[in-house]
């Protein structure tokens, strides 16, 4: 296999085994050929990168590692498309980031809320529904959770169970139908209730609708609510 070819099912992650032994004997072997994988890296990552400026230092800096004497053709192509990423893909790559990072803003703050309702000893033979349901949350069986929350919302109409099914959904990704059950949620008035506001602008930012989501963390730390110092941390990365 050509060695260009190689770099790049390397940095496509798509080396199969008996290539990865090539790749990784030249790596050892080869000043040569271990020299064009960290130019190939070294530009994959810039044209992965968001910043503008470090973008045309970092390709200075590769300017200065080649020689005139013997051009090489890989770099020069990957120099090229870098430079056309510059001119006319930065904004594409910004906004593939930003989605990729609506997503990322989620995970990193998505947690489901603990078990205050009905707290789980270990030794207690009861096993109604509410047993079981808080039960199935706390081991992550949140689909076992989802079912006997809707069972026991149902049958009493007691509002946490809106707000922790709409919990285990988020925790599943399917904020569409965890939000109906917060806005629900948000028009009783238990003890949970001054918690929704987080998690439903969460539910909005996993569907990456940030005017939503900007405008129930601005409330979430106005009211200096649940979550207001992680809240102004997000609307920080909103601007």
């Amino acid at each position: 296999m050509e060695h260009e070819e190689l770099i790049e099912k390397h940095l496509q992650n798509k080396l199969s085994s008996k290539e990865r032994l090539e790749f990784k004997k030249l790596l050892e072997s080869n000043p040569a050929f271990k020299k064009e994988v960290s130019l190939h890296t070294n530009l994959k990552k810039v044209v992965e990168h968001e910043d503008d400026t470090n973008f045309k230092n970092l390709i200075a800096d590769l300017e200065k590692n080649t020689t005139q004497k013997q051009p090489n053709y890989s770099y020069t192509k990957w120099l090229i498309a870098a430079s056309i990423a510059l001119l006319f893909g930065l904004t594409y790559f910004l906004n593939t980031s930003q989605k990729i990072s609506t997503d990322q803003l989620f995970a990193q703050n998505f947690e489901p809320y603990r078990n205050v309702v009905a707290p789980i000893v270990r030794s207690d033979n009861q096993q109604d529904d509410k047993t079981r349901a808080f039960m199935a949350y706390e081991k992550g069986e949140y689909e076992i959770a989802i079912s006997l929350f809707t069972k026991l919302y149902s049958e009493t109409k007691e509002p946490y169970y809106l707000f922790y099914k709409a919990n285990a959904l988020l925790k599943l990704e399917r904020a569409k139908e965890a939000i109906p059950l917060l806005l629900e949620h948000l028009k009783t008035k238990d003890t949970l209730t001054k918690k929704t506001n987080w998690y439903l602008a969460l539910a909005y930012i996993k569907l990456k609708e940030k005017k939503k989501a900007k405008e129930l963390l601005k409330k979430v730390v106005d009211d200096k609510s649940y979550k207001s110092k992680e809240a102004k941390k997000l609307i920080d990365k909103f601007e």
